[in-house]
């Protein structure tokens, strides 16, 4: 029996995750360039302030070798409205 692969909106899943990738990019780059074209105040605050979320770092020491692992993602408003706004398309075109 030949496995199929798995399609979100007649499109395979891989392209999908690499179009949100490509859209948190841009929207992480946009929201550095635009922040500077707003004066300081609650809308810019609101927009383009950045809260990560993640995993903190964690060490691992074994004598010989030091291990850190850790993942974090720096978040703005802006950036998700790109993503919100890329599934979107996707799955309306």
């Amino acid at each position: 029996m030949r496995n199929k692969p798995l399609r979100a909106g007649g499109r395979s899943i891989g392209l999908l995750v690499l179009a949100v990738l490509i859209a948190g990019v841009a929207g992480s780059i946009l929201s550095y360039f635009l922040a500077g074209l707003f004066p300081a105040g609650p809308v810019r605050d609101f927009f383009f302030k950045a809260v990560n979320v993640g995993v903190p770092t964690v060490t691992l020491n074994v004598g010989f070798a030091q291990l850190t692992f850790g993942l974090s993602f720096a978040v703005t408003t802006f950036t998700v409205i790109l993503l919100l706004l890329t599934v979107y398309l996707w799955f309306k075109f």
